[in-house]
């Protein structure tokens, strides 16, 4: 009511319009929002939040370069609005322009050192571009300016956990659920926290609720997906990884984790249809070679697999576990050299590997050479 008032008062100050689209932006109403800056800049052609205001309009409206040109015109006229700068940086940043975006959120910084939400988006960019303690720094400074911005908590909580700060990052990500439990971000981060700390089914739980608020989350699924697995309850990765896959249907990442799951249930068939798919439709994905390769050697036998040994050792350069079975293949077809070939990359590809005796012994045994004892 008072902007409108100072609007009816002042009709020809742009500073008015400008709160005024603000406040119409704030409500929903999206071209009254619109009028009212475009009123603000007929008064004043360089009114900086004006330009501001429809730049954040543009955005929302997936004119990412509009935006981006009337936020580079509102810092040309006033490069001390920090708004500005924020609104910028975080154009950058979703554009994956990491040094930029970190230079903008600096700016809005040394401008307003106690800004709370550059302070956190300029913590964020650091600890994407691996500035871990600076990271941590910024986002500690801008949860006590502001202890109730959910996206400070969520970010401090990612930079504690990668410095292996669990129980830190567990409370800093509780709290931003707390503040904001309908992001499911805020669930995702919290569920990885738990899991970190050792609290499996409250990380489950914490993934299941960032799927409620977002059937089709991938990340989400997959991290339930994944969870399960390293604990060898596949039956319950599977229905998770097949969830993911309704959502993101041609990530060869997650269809090679549900044939793995498939073949750890000894559904080597199931795994073999799931491993073939991959392989046709996205050929870069070399390490469905040797999956393949083993459901085949399982299902159909040695000489369906051999084949896809023989191009997972060639494709899949540093896999070492195609050049292991090559070996005992070419062993069992009287190949002497080919399988002394075989077992000594192997060798060379894991010299550490636990069966490293024995595959000398195999070498030996060929009529080649002898590797070097430790």
């Amino acid at each position: 009511m008072e902007i409108a008032a100072a609007v009816e008062k002042g009709p020809r100050e742009p500073a008015a319009q400008a709160a005024l689209g603000e406040l119409e932006a704030a409500r929903g109403r999206v071209a009254a929002a619109e009028a009212a800056f475009r009123a603000a800049l007929a008064l004043d052609a360089e009114h900086a939040p004006a330009e501001i205001g429809l730049a954040r309009l543009a955005l929302a409206r997936g004119d990412a370069a509009g935006a981006r040109a009337r936020l580079e015109r509102a810092l040309a006229v006033d490069p001390r609005n920090v708004e500005g700068h924020v609104a910028y940086g975080t154009l950058l940043w979703s554009a994956r322009e990491l040094p930029a975006a970190e230079k903008a959120f600096q700016a809005a910084v040394d401008l307003q050192p106690l800004h709370a939400l550059a302070l956190t988006r300029l913590g964020a960019v650091k600890l994407e571009r691996g500035d871990v303690n600076g990271a941590v720094q910024r986002l500690t400074a801008a949860t006590s300016e502001d202890p109730k911005l959910p996206e400070a908590r969520r970010w401090l909580g990612r930079a504690l956990l990668l410095k292996n700060e669990t129980p830190g990052a567990v409370a800093q990500l509780r709290r931003a659920v707390e503040l904001e439990p309908g992001n499911k971000e805020n669930h995702l981060h919290l569920g990885s926290a738990l899991e970190r700390s050792g609290a499996l089914p409250e990380a489950i739980e914490a993934y299941r609720v960032a799927t409620t608020l977002d059937p089709k989350y991938v990340d989400a699924w997959e991290r339930i997906g994944l969870l399960y697995a390293a604990n060898g309850r596949y039956e319950d990765a599977v229905p998770a990884y097949e969830r993911a896959l309704a959502a993101a249907p041609r990530v060869s990442r997650l269809r090679l984790a549900l044939g793995d799951c498939k073949v750890k249930l000894g559904k080597n068939e199931e795994a073999v249809k799931i491993f073939r798919d991959v392989l046709r439709s996205d050929p870069s994905a070399v390490q469905g070679l040797y999956r393949l390769a083993r459901a085949l050697h399982e299902s159909e036998g040695a000489r369906a697999a051999l084949p896809y040994y023989e191009r997972a050792a060639r494709e899949d350069a540093k896999n070492p576990m195609p050049h292991y079975y090559l070996g005992y293949l070419y062993k069992e077809r009287n190949q002497r050299a080919r399988a002394i070939q075989e077992f000594g990359k192997y060798l060379e590809l894991r010299p550490d590997a636990e069966e490293k005796r024995d595959i000398e012994n195999e070498i030996e045994d060929l009529g080649g050479a002898r590797g070097k004892r430790e």
